[in-house]
């Protein structure tokens, strides 16, 4: 299920000179990368222990608990997601794993939720003749922002499709946006320039969170009042039709910390009224719109959510290098429970949750310990907008500039078909592809993802794949974008890697359950995420 509303506010985190975490890290460029499978290798004992800790009847049990119906989905705010908090931290507790707070293993993250939204958008137009008006409603042609009550009106200006990409396009040159309601067309002009992963990522996205997020962190740097977002197709009506208005959920900004400017999801039908004089040839020139104001008004109730991360710590081994940790994370909220029918969330992300809990079991009852400390987080509101894990970025129980990598896992459950990887070589055009593939076994192929610039990361991945028998794509990315809680560490210029499985038909639905879930392709990830965080830290 996707959410329909994107955060009034994003996490916005100064970035970190890379230098702050050694000259491993020096940006060096990278390109795709194809590992084929290979014997496993010899490995330090304490690490083999380790890996031989991770079991798969283990890792089911857990994520049978956590995906089970009286969990109810593990919805932000739910006894459900309270009920997986505490079962996370007494996992911790019972392995031995000390909570790396004071206080204990929670940390709170003071979300706020709005229900009862209401409100609507007019349209004014100034003329010699005399001012007209327009009022759209929510739910026929447009969906607010998730803001509990306020108003707000401006002058508005056009942006085409609101995206400034330095030797690409900049929709925003000449146009003077400050202060300025911005009307903002979806994704990006035709041409396969804009056709690459990474942009695509960026601005095609599925979910309609991550496909305005570049958007509105522009406008924000701009100093943009609002975004009308103009969505293509049957909006609202279609999106409506699969997802009924609900409660919605947001996290509070200090004053300083730069919040983006409120997101109002609108039909053609609004963009229409706003360009109605401009010639249809030129309805994708960026343009100032004289004489056009708009008024977006909402009204709704608003109360805090209790909700918190768990986190736990192992001290590294160094008495220099412990106090450099490698944060390891999965987010344990699902959609919850939706008009009566439970949304369980055993791949998204049950299975990454057991992943970690039985990866910190496992380095806590190794013989030895690597040289740095490992931070073990689970996240809450990942669902909602990676609220969990950006709250860290800004609130940190560990410092960013002594956080060497940030491990995540997310969605592990599934593997690839043959068909895909087959495709995916075929695509990056992988000199010797056929010889690449005639090594691989679908059930032993993952695809990491890293930064573009972390070569000590692409050659942990590469060793850790030796070592686990597995084959591996390593995706490059700058992962400022990214669908999951690394995107506020790669924000504020923390390493990352990413640990997926694949997309499978019941991803957010309700058919998401533990039965349906491959225990033995979690333990496959779970094993080359173990084994790359180890030697991360252990260099």
């Amino acid at each position: 299920m996707r959410r329909l509303v994107l955060p009034l506010s994003l996490v916005l985190a100064a970035t970190l000179s890379p230098a702050a975490r050694g000259e491993a890290l020096k940006p060096t460029p990278v390109v795709d990368d194809f590992v084929a499978a290979a014997p496993a290798q010899p490995l330090p004992a304490s690490l083999t222990a380790a890996l031989a800790g991770l079991k798969a009847p283990a890792l089911a049990a857990h994520v049978g608990f956590l995906a089970s119906p009286a969990l109810e989905g593990r919805g932000l705010g739910s006894r459900g997601l309270d009920a997986a908090a505490e079962y996370a931290a007494a996992t911790l507790a019972l392995a031995g794993i000390p909570p790396l707070a004071e206080g204990g293993y929670f940390q709170p993250v003071p979300v706020r939720e709005v229900s009862d939204l209401a409100g609507e958008v007019t349209v004014a137009r100034a003329a010699a003749g005399g001012a007209t008006s327009r009022v759209f409603r929510p739910g026929v042609d447009c969906i607010l922002p998730e803001v509990a009550s306020g108003a707000l009106t401006a002058g508005v200006v056009f942006a085409s499709y609101g995206i400034r990409e330095p030797g690409l396009r900049d929709d925003y040159e000449g146009l003077d946006v400050r202060g300025k309601v911005v009307l903002v067309l979806a994704g990006a002009p035709a041409g396969a320039e804009w056709r690459t992963p990474e942009l695509t990522e960026k601005y095609d996205a599925a979910e309609a969170r991550e496909r305005w997020a570049a958007k509105l962190e522009t406008a924000r740097a701009l100093g943009v009042a609002a975004v009308l977002a103009v969505e293509a197709g049957d909006f609202p009506a279609g999106v409506l039709a699969k997802e009924p208005p609900q409660a919605t959920f947001f996290l509070p900004f200090e004053a300083d910390a730069g919040a983006a400017p409120p997101l109002v999801r609108v039909s053609r039908a609004v963009a229409d009224a706003l360009l109605a004089g401009v010639n249809p040839a030129g309805r994708t020139t960026p343009r100032a719109l004289p004489g056009m104001t708009v008024t977006v008004r909402t009204t709704g109730t608003e109360r805090a959510v209790a909700s918190r991360n768990v986190i736990g710590v192992l001290a590294g081994a160094d008495p220099t290098l412990r106090d450099e940790a490698v944060v390891i994370g999965a987010h344990m909220d699902h959609l919850g429970k939706v008009r009566g029918t439970i949304y369980p969330g055993a791949d998204d992300n049950a299975s990454g949750v057991a992943a970690l809990l039985e990866i910190a079991k496992a380095f806590a009852a190794a013989p030895e310990r690597p040289k740095r400390t490992l931070v073990f987080a689970f996240w809450t509101g990942e669902e909602e907008g990676k609220f969990g894990s950006g709250y860290w970025v800004r609130h940190p129980l560990w410092p960013l500039v002594r956080t060497a990598t940030c491990l995540n896992l997310d969605m592990i459950g599934h593997p690839w078909a043959a068909e895909e990887i087959r495709k995916l070589v075929t695509d990056s055009h992988l000199p010797d592809g056929e010889a690449f593939l005639a090594k691989v076994k679908p059930a032993d192929f993952v695809e990491p993802g890293l930064p573009l610039d972390a070569p000590a990361i692409a050659t942990a991945l590469r060793r850790a794949a030796g070592m686990t028998g597995l084959a591996l794509h390593l995706d490059h990315t700058d992962g400022t974008h990214g669908g999951s809680d690394y995107r506020d560490f790669a924000r504020a210029g923390v390493p990352f890697v990413r640990f997926f499985g694949n997309f499978f038909p019941a991803y957010h639905e309700p058919g998401d359950t533990a039965d349906k879930l491959d225990a033995t392709q979690v333990q496959r990830v779970a094993r080359l995420a173990l084994a790359t965080a180890w030697l991360l830290a252990d260099r």
